[in-house]
C-alpha cells in the first residue's frame, strides 16, 4: 500500500472523528438545551392557563360580589355564631305582630350538640365457607372534613313558644316561623281553646333553632 492510500485513509478517519466530536460536543448539548427549554415553556404555558382561569373566576365573583355578600349575610342570620337570642326574640315579636296574635311566652332550654345522621351501611354479602382462617382486614374509616358540620361546631337549642289567637293566626305564625330569617325547625304544635277568649286558642309551638359553635382548642401541656 503506497503512501497516498495511507494518507487518504488517515484523512477519512480524522474527518470521521471530527464529525463525531462535533455532534457530541456541539449539537448534542444544543439539543438537550432545546428540549429543556421546550419543557420549561410547557410548564409556563400550563401555569399561565391556570392563572387566566383564576383571573376569570375572580372577575366573575367580583361582578357578583353584592349577591354573594347578601347570601353570606342571610346564611349568617339563619344560623348565627352563638345563640343570638335577642335577635330571635325580636323576630318572634315581629312575626306575632304580623299575624295579629299575642306572643305570651318563650322557653329556651340548654343547647344540645348536633347529632349527625349516620349513613346506613350496605349489607355485606354472605361470605363463603372457607377451611383456612381468612386474613384480617382493617375496618374502613371515614375521613371527616375540618369544615363538616359535626357535634363540635354545631348546636341546637330546643325552644317552646306560646301564643294566643285564632287557629288560622296560629297556623300563619307557624308558617312564618319556618320561613323566617332564623332557621326554625318546628317539631310540635299543641292547641287548646282559650276559655277566657271565645274563638281563640292557646298554642304551644316547639322546635329547634341552630347556631355555630367555635370548637375549643385542645390544651397543650408544656414542660415546666
Amino acid at each position: 500500500m503506497d503512501s497516498n492510500k495511507l494518507w487518504l485513509i488517515g484523512s477519512v478517519l480524522v474527518t470521521s472523528v471530527i464529525v463525531v466530536l462535533g455532534v457530541v460536543l456541539g449539537i448534542q448539548p444544543q439539543l438537550a438545551s432545546m428540549n429543556s427549554a421546550n419543557a420549561s415553556r410547557t410548564v409556563v404555558q400550563v401555569t399561565n392557563a391556570e392563572h387566566v382561569a383564576l383571573l376569570a373566576r375572580l372577575k366573575h365573583d367580583f361582578k357578583n360580589l353584592n349577591v354573594l355578600t347578601a347570601t353570606a349575610e342571610a346564611l349568617a342570620e339563619s344560623v348565627p355564631s352563638g345563640s343570638a337570642m335577642p335577635a330571635l326574640v325580636d323576630q318572634l315579636d315581629a312575626q306575632a305582630l304580623a299575624t295579629g296574635l299575642t306572643l305570651t311566652g318563650m322557653t329556651v332550654t340548654e343547647a344540645v350538640a348536633y347529632a349527625p345522621v349516620a349513613p346506613v351501611a350496605p349489607v355485606a354479602p354472605v361470605a363463603p365457607v372457607v377451611t383456612e382462617a381468612p386474613a384480617i382486614v382493617p375496618a374502613a374509616t371515614t375521613a371527616t372534613s375540618a369544615t363538616e358540620i359535626n357535634n363540635t361546631n354545631f348546636a341546637a337549642f330546643p325552644l317552646q313558644v306560646t301564643v294566643t289567637g285564632s287557629y288560622d293566626q296560629v297556623l300563619d305564625f307557624v308558617s312564618r316561623l319556618q320561613s323566617g330569617s332564623r332557621l326554625f325547625l318546628v317539631d310540635g304544635l299543641n292547641t287548646a281553646a282559650a276559655p277566657e277568649l271565645p274563638g281563640t286558642v292557646n298554642a304551644t309551638i316547639s322546635g329547634l333553632v341552630y347556631s355555630l359553635v367555635t370548637p375549643v382548642a385542645p390544651v397543650v401541656a408544656t414542660a415546666g
